[in-house]
């Protein structure tokens, strides 16, 4: 990855996480109802401005920060995926790079003896392989460091949010007898109610 690429994600990451800071309102943090769970009474109210700073210095801090434990081993797995990932494509995009910089510049003493039978196309070719897939898996590093983020800051949103066993949906089946402009012909009419 260059140097350019490097500082233009690094730009558009700054840019990303500013923008999601000031997007959150200033009093959401601080005005909800002890109506809406009992975890709500208690006097330190959940921060998703919080849980997106510490999601972004610490990939994982926010999801622990909001008692999702069990996704943190998800959002490392991801990260050590793509590490290996950029190691391997580093690697091999490194290995073609240089010999085809030697090549170019006629150092015959650096050529690596395993490739002496390929042609300087295929080198080009590999190396410009490696490099379109290493370009492809650090943007997908970078957008799972988003979705990290995101992750908390959702997460931090619905910490409040009632999911317990006392939420319940109750359906009735209805059965009317309707007469029909006055007139002594019955209709049944079956319905469903729906109560929540």
């Amino acid at each position: 990855m260059s140097k350019l690429h490097l500082r233009l994600l690094l730009l558009f990451l700054f840019c990303l996480s500013w923008h999601c800071m000031q997007a959150q309102d200033n009093n959401n943090d601080l005005h909800i109802k002890d109506t809406l769970s009992p975890k709500a009474s208690k006097t330190h109210l959940h921060s998703p401005k919080k849980a997106a700073w510490m999601s972004a210095v610490l990939p994982g801090l926010g999801q622990a920060y909001n008692h999702k434990y069990w996704k943190i081993p998800i959002v490392y797995v991801g990260f050590g995926g793509a590490g290996a990932g950029i190691y391997f494509l580093n690697k091999n995009f490194t290995y073609y790079r240089n010999e085809y910089r030697y090549r170019l510049n006629g150092q015959t003493d650096k050529l690596k003896p395993e490739l002496t039978s390929w042609s300087d196309e295929n080198i080009e070719a590999m190396r410009t392989y490696y490099l379109r897939y290493l370009e492809i898996v650090s943007i997908a590093t970078v957008l799972w460091y988003i979705v990290n983020i995101i992750d908390a800051v959702v997460d931090a949103h619905l910490f409040y949010f009632d999911v317990s066993d006392n939420l319940s949906l109750d359906i009735k089946p209805n059965i009317t007898t309707s007469h029909l402009f006055g007139k002594n012909q019955l209709f049944n009419e079956i319905s469903l109610t729906l109560k929540f």
